[in-house]
């Protein structure tokens, strides 16, 4: 569920976290960072609550074929050909620049 470099919290590093938390929705913790995207992916389905998160460049990887998204606007960043990944709400808002 995790990669990436954990993050510092309170002075403990905590990983990137995926939770189930409809059959459509996940829920993606990084640190301080929540976004809700859709629960699978949009190449073939595959369940994104296994995925694994880059909670630093703020990307999410299938693990099915391995697309991976940026998850503040759901884009295809790699992988193969597919729709973009339904973000719904993502919070707090990225500081400008900071998803580059």
């Amino acid at each position: 569920m995790t990669a990436g470099a954990p993050q510092l919290r309170g002075g403990a590093r905590t990983e990137p976290v995926v939770r189930q938390v409809t059959e459509d929705l996940v829920l993606v913790e990084m640190g301080d960072r929540k976004v809700l995207a859709a629960a699978r992916c949009p190449h073939r389905q595959g369940k994104l609550k296994f995925a694994r998160v880059d909670g630093e460049r703020l990307r999410i990887t299938c693990p099915l074929h391995h697309s991976t998204f940026d998850l503040t606007d759901g884009a295809r960043l790699s992988g193969p050909k597919c729709d973009t990944l339904r973000v719904v709400d993502a919070l707090p808002d990225p500081p400008p620049g900071a998803a580059s």
